[in-house]
């Protein structure tokens, strides 16, 4: 009889853990298959050409504050792709100044005078525990006055701390899986994408009640350093560019300046220190499976910032696993 007992014991438990175990593969393997496919940010302030067989977020508006409000319209001299979704960039100094209202009838007025029209409207801001009531009340006047679906960009430690940091009201969010350390810190290794840093924010995506979409970088930049404070940020560089007699490389990806000179446009000063940031294919890759594994209430789609720099990458190897 306790023979008997002890076999059914363990033919239960053994049922148990083989069902666990194809469980676990088949949400590895599940992951993996997904069919996912890539779009792309437009962000010049001049749309003029022709970008066909590509699903778009252009950014149609640029929204600061200085002393007063500024807003940059898009110059679309060629006409967007039908199904693009147009993007709303506001800066939270913006939101500080400005109350949602004010802004909200701005945008409309704005958006009536477009000669395109949209089914969804994406809204970029970076907001701030003092912003974000505004914020938020901003984006639910927003979708009632349009009753378009509306998204807004969301980043890592806002996911984190979202009991804190709050959800704003939309259809769906856009997390930007970049930017995520200290741009001005002379220690960090990659402003752009650092996977290590990103792990420090893989909290609560479990429990995080927007549906997400990725957003994955493609460019390259430098920032400038005198006395190890930052002073100046150089978009469109590559490496090569400092592969002449001004620069001595460093440790890492740091460069110093041994000569006076103009560089992309600005004077750099001799010991400058420029740290030179690119993304690299694989990281691009440990971004996307780290995603995938930590976010069961996602899309499949990723959008590439920016379209201008696709070339430079082989995204297929992307879907490669």
């Amino acid at each position: 009889m306790k023979k008997s007992f002890i076999y059914i014991i363990f033919f239960i438990l053994s049922i148990f853990i083989a069902f666990i175990v194809f469980s676990i593969f088949n949400s590895s393997n599940s992951s993996k298959n997904r069919e996912l496919f890539f779009s792309y940010y437009f962000w010049e302030n001049s749309y003029k050409e022709k970008i066909e067989n590509e699903k778009l977020y252009i950014k149609i508006l640029d929204i600061k504050y200085s002393n007063k409000l500024e807003i940059i319209k898009t110059n679309f001299i060629e006409k967007p792709p039908k199904d693009f979704v147009p993007v709303i960039y506001i800066t939270n100094k913006t939101m500080q100044n400005i109350d949602y209202e004010e802004l909200n009838s701005k945008i409309l007025e704005l958006l009536k005078s477009l000669n395109f029209t949209f089914n969804e409207l994406q809204i970029d801001c970076d907001w701030s525990n003092s912003t974000k009531n505004n914020f938020f009340l901003f984006l639910k006047e927003l979708k009632n006055s349009l009753n378009k679906t509306i998204s807004a960009t969301i980043r890592l430690h806002q996911i984190k701390y979202f009991e804190k940091t709050g959800v704003p009201p939309v259809d769906y969010g856009v997390l930007m899986y970049y930017n995520m350390s200290s741009l001005g810190d002379f220690k960090t290794k990659n402003y752009i994408l650092d996977n290590e840093s990103a792990k420090k924010y893989h909290y609560n995506f479990d429990k995080y009640p927007l549906k997400l979409k990725l957003a994955l970088p493609l460019y390259s930049q430098a920032v400038q350093f005198r006395d190890k404070k930052a002073i100046n940020l150089f978009e469109n560089v590559e490496e090569n560019d400092f592969f002449n007699e001004n620069f001595e490389k460093l440790e890492n990806n740091k460069y110093k300046v041994l000569n006076s000179h103009y560089f992309k446009g600005k004077y750099i000063y001799k010991d400058d220190v420029l740290r030179f940031e690119k993304v690299e294919e694989n990281e691009l890759k440990i971004a996307l499976n780290d995603f995938i594994g930590l976010s069961k209430n996602s899309f499949d789609e990723v959008i590439f910032y920016t379209i201008k720099y696709k070339t430079k990458y082989n995204l297929e190897n992307l879907l490669k696993n």
